[in-house]
């Protein structure tokens, strides 16, 4: 997916441990485009045992590296680049590759994958 709005200074986001949920909050409210990175995670739902867990979002850029450093414990990752919901400017984002731990930036309209993430 893309992390959407190529060119669009969105603004407001973070790279802290914890600013996840307010940064997909931020994209939602500054992207209207369909199918983008934070609005794949924002419209996720799962339902376990009758509850139905909808509150997931786009991981910033630091709760990214923690889920990278404990990759093994989480599970599910493949060795590939992951978005997350810091922006950088009007063209580009942070990703996280899932191969070596190296975080860069990336152009918003590229595809890469999203990870859902949760508070609990």
């Amino acid at each position: 997916r893309p992390w959407g709005c190529y060119g669009t200074y969105i603004g407001g986001t973070s790279s802290s441990v914890g600013s996840g949920q307010s940064n997909t909050t931020a994209i939602l409210n500054g992207c209207s485009e369909a199918g983008t990175a934070a609005r794949i995670c924002d419209d996720y739902s799962v339902t376990v045992g009758g509850i139905v867990y909808d509150d997931w979002f786009l991981p910033s850029k630091n709760e990214l590296n923690l889920m990278y450093n404990n990759k093994n414990a989480l599970g599910g990752f493949v060795n590939n680049y992951y978005w997350s919901s810091s922006e950088d400017g009007t063209n580009f984002a942070w990703l996280q590759n899932f191969f070596n731990g190296d975080q860069s930036l990336n152009l918003k309209g590229d595809s890469l994958r999203v990870r859902a993430v949760r508070a609990f």
